[in-house]
């Protein structure tokens, strides 16, 4: 009943005093029946479900985000160790079985269209984390940061022009702090660039098209089958290049094995569930501007583990990346636009 309610009132004529200036709360405030006082209740009640729901899903995008930053300096060294698809096809696999038990009852009988989603999202990644993890051999993890975060321009740039999604004003407003802040964390555009540079640049565009690819498949599909066969394809891609590359093995070091486990179990399995659910509840502009704080919690904890400075640069840039967050999550809630009567 509430919710008929809340769809009639929307589409009624239009509650707006010229200009556009006044909060449609004030149209049940001054309401002459209990009626209108009861829609607001109505929708009050609906949009505070909506809104807490979107603050759980945002919490959980940030929480993937922090555990991927703050494994950075372990896979940096653990691929100083070993072969990149070496490292790869370890940290895949093991994360591929781990979800085929969790979610046995998501992932069979299979859905061709289920897997065939899932495997497009896991070339992607693959690609990601190819470029990515081989790019910071050539580099600095800071340039590496810096590079990798630059999708959070491209996202809502292709969102724009492939699926005609502009992103909000405050979501976009939000990027440009973030990028700014992107470029302060991160010691601003390099000088010269490296062929680790390019690598890690390339790994951007890949991060793009897997976060909008994302949001429009985890939409129409189960998102941890999903999930499932898109680790699955990684796994497979990262041991079929391991193997012709003549670098396959899984007789790793002590070191190199906790790292596998952490970013298997973590980074992984329990991050990329998180994204895939997510993202059928916010848009993919969103998303990119919350992993931009990736290279903050990477600046973070390699100050605090691996005793690297932490600059005021660091310090500025982050704040920025924050406040950008912060703008993407103000919604002009109670101002609602209906259109000319």
């Amino acid at each position: 009943m509430c919710q008929r309610k809340i769809r009639d009132m929307l589409t009624m004529p239009r509650i707006w005093e010229q200009g556009n200036e006044i909060l449609f709360m004030r149209h049940f405030t001054h309401g002459r029946n209990s009626d209108n006082r009861s829609d607001l209740v109505c929708f009050l009640g609906e949009w505070m479900q909506q809104r807490t729901h979107q603050l759980f899903v945002d919490f959980l995008l940030f929480l993937a985000t922090a555990l991927w930053g703050i494994t950075f300096i372990v896979v940096k060294q653990a691929v100083a160790q070993v072969d990149v698809f070496s490292f790869l096809s370890a940290r895949f696999t093991l994360a591929f079985f781990v979800l085929l038990v969790l979610f046995h009852k998501r992932t069979w009988p299979f859905q061709r269209d289920t897997v065939g989603a899932g495997a497009l999202l896991g070339v992607l990644l693959f690609g990601a984390f190819a470029f990515q993890t081989w790019g910071l051999t050539l580099t600095t993890a800071t340039n590496a940061g810096f590079f990798t975060g630059l999708n959070v321009i491209m996202v809502p740039l292709l969102s724009l022009a492939l699926l005609k999604r502009p992103p909000a004003p405050f979501a976009a407003a939000g990027v440009v702090f973030a990028s700014i802040g992107l470029y302060y964390l991160t010691g601003g555009w390099p000088s010269h660039w490296n062929r680790g540079d390019m690598l890690v640049f390339i790994c951007a565009i890949w991060v793009s098209f897997h976060v909008l690819l994302t949001g429009y498949f985890s939409t129409r599909h189960d998102p941890f089958a999903l999930t499932t066969w898109q680790i699955g394809t990684v796994a497979g891609l990262s041991l079929l290049f391991s193997a012709a590359r003549g670098t396959l093995t899984f007789s790793l070091p002590l070191p190199v094995w906790v790292a596998v486990g952490i970013t298997a179990l973590f980074c992984t399995v329990f991050s990329f569930s998180v994204q895939t659910y997510a993202q059928q509840f916010t848009t993919p502009t969103r998303t990119a501007l919350i992993f931009t704080a990736e290279p903050v919690f990477g600046a973070m904890f390699s100050h605090w583990y691996g005793g690297e400075a932490l600059l005021r640069s660091h310090i500025l840039g982050g704040s920025l990346i924050f406040l950008g967050m912060i703008l993407s999550e103000i919604k002009p809630v109670m101002w609602k636009k209906i259109g000319a009567p």
